[in-house]
């Protein structure tokens, strides 16, 4: 579709982003014939070899054809580093370039939504089981609350790696039961299930808009740059777009739906007038609607890894020496499993630190590869591959207390933000970081993984005190491209939210976002799943009125 297309088109909804959250509401209001969408997605189509193969991840994140690269300054609180946010731009987003992992979180981490947008039991688990069962398609589902029709094919992986087991094994030591991470129970351990479907990578855009094109009702706009939300008053009516060197507005006539991620959603209200207002004074954007929360609680997953070399077992650490490599090509291409066809994550549980935790505050994942990440190292993709055979065990914190800003600096449509964040901003991130590494170095000692290994590879030393465990982490904590909070749910009063139970900008009319920003706080693991989520009962919200 062509930009001039589009201006004629005047349709009843526009949605902004075409990631996980926009394929949703694009497949799910264009049910209706009588009901028309525009989705637009500023960056390209995913129809592209790299997307559809599992290894593609390698390719695509980092990549600025692929991946908004999101920059972050120096972080005194990890000695300096610095890091680049990973979100996906192409039609699918993050579901079209990162880890291909399905997992809900935990029951407890929406009935918080609910407790804390003060609008119980909506948006409380069990407020929003039927929307994850809806949007599943899990051919081995075999409980009530797995979903076996829906658009988002779920595989389980085809090809364990053999200590996938055993890290599941070392888990159940903790106390923790072997579980579906997605069932009734999902607190414990248990094997990923991938997005996959035959061995294949199978997105958002796959499930809810490609198998639709033909709808008369609906029209995909790619490489088609959101400049603004046009606002008369407080009401929005449509969009200004950039495609190539065009620019021209779109109406809609009822609503315009942000869906453009946590950190280029909170932008666009910004740079469209819409947030703290001495945030968009000194930037040089006049004020709209006035919002202090737009941009603020900023959440990401934080975390570190200790990894081991091992011996009698593959790595992806190896997996590229010349004959190993073209064996793993072969299984990919024509058998359609092997390492090269397996999410990066292989198993995974919850844990506690602290026994008496009413929640579990870690989140565990057993990669069979290792990386050292170096003082210049951006993102893990980046970092140090040792050529020995390795595996991970990769902590990240559930509920990191830290808090961030994303605020824009200028006036310009065009300019990224800027993302102000310390990732042990809060100094019990720290310290429960710590206690997570010393219990996966006990995970490690666990018969199960023990006689696999043959020695430590990082850290090469295990660290024998507190300041020692603290270097080590403050050198090599990464984040998990879990950014979530900047638009955050609330009640209408609440000075602080920017979106209502209904994802209404709070403030102005006919506007709504829809993506992980809206959440109050980080699920307990990967956003992809929820954010799928919060987009269904969105759907429904919206068709409600």
């Amino acid at each position: 579709m062509r930009l001039d297309d589009a201006v004629g088109m005047r349709p009843d909804y526009i949605v902004v982003g075409g990631g996980p959250a926009g394929c949703v509401l694009a497949g799910r209001l264009s049910e209706n014939p009588a009901t028309s969408v525009l989705l637009v997605e500023a960056g390209r189509s995913s129809d592209d070899p790299r997307v559809r193969l599992p290894v593609g991840v390698a390719l695509l994140v980092d990549n600025e054809q692929w991946d908004w690269r999101w920059q972050t300054p120096p972080d005194s609180s990890i000695n300096g580093r610095h890091f680049t946010w990973s979100a996906g731009k192409c039609l699918g987003g993050g579901s079209a370039i990162h880890g291909q992992v399905h997992i809900r979180g935990l029951p407890h981490d929406y009935d918080s939504w609910s407790e804390l947008a003060g609008c119980s039991p909506e948006w409380s688990h069990a407020d929003l089981l039927p929307y994850f069962i809806r949007g599943e398609h899990y051919p081995r589902a075999t409980s009530a609350v797995r979903g076996m029709d829906g658009p988002l094919w779920v595989s389980d992986i085809r090809d364990l790696h053999p200590l996938a087991e055993a890290f599941v094994a070392a888990g159940m030591s903790l106390g923790s039961a072997r579980v579906d991470l997605n069932g009734d129970t999902p607190e414990g351990f248990g094997f990923t299930q991938a997005t996959q479907r035959d061995g294949r990578r199978f997105t958002a855009y796959d499930g809810y808009v490609r198998p639709h094109l033909a709808r008369r009702n609906l029209a995909v706009l790619t490489r088609a740059r959101v400049r603004r939300i046009r606002l008369d008053g407080p009401v929005a009516t449509g969009v200004e777009i950039q495609q190539g060197e065009r620019t021209a507005v779109v109406t809609a006539t009822r609503e315009i739906l942000v869906c453009a991620g946590t950190i280029a959603s909170a932008n666009l209200l910004m740079k469209s007038g819409i947030g703290p207002p001495a945030v968009l004074q000194q930037a040089g954007v006049p004020v709209a609607v006035p919002r202090d929360g737009v941009g603020r609680n900023l959440q990401e997953h934080t975390g570190a890894s200790i990894s081991k070399y091992i011996t009698g077992h593959w790595s992806l650490n190896t997996a590229r020496r010349p004959g190993t490599a073209l064996r793993n090509l072969y299984q990919l291409l024509v058998q359609r499993r092997g390492p090269f066809a397996s999410p990066v994550v292989q198993a995974m549980g919850f844990a506690r630190t602290d026994p008496a935790l009413p929640h579990p505050d870690l989140q565990l994942h057993f990669l069979p590869f290792a990386y050292r990440l170096r003082p210049e190292s951006r993102s893990a993709l980046t970092a140090e591959m040792p050529k020995r055979a390795a595996v991970a065990i990769q902590l990240t914190l559930c509920k990191p207390r830290s808090r961030g800003q994303v605020r824009i600096t200028d006036p310009d449509p065009l300019s990224a933000p800027a993302i102000d964040h310390q990732l042990f901003g809060a100094p019990e991130d720290l310290r429960t970081t710590i206690a997570g590494c010393r219990l996966v170095t006990r995970l490690f000692d666990h018969p199960s993984l023990a006689g696999s290994v043959v020695g430590h590879c990082n850290p090469s030393v295990i660290p024998d005190s507190d300041a020692a465990w603290e270097q080590y982490v403050r050198d090599n904590t990464t984040v998990a491209y879990h950014h979530a909070g900047t638009c955050r749910m609330g009640e209408r009063s609440d000075p602080a939210a920017v979106v209502d139970r209904g994802l209404r900008v709070i403030g102005a009319e006919r506007l709504r976002v829809v993506d992980a920003s809206v959440m109050p706080v980080v699920t307990s693991s990967n956003t992809y799943v929820p954010t799928v989520t919060i987009a269904e009962k969105a759907a429904d919200l919206i068709r409600s009125g």
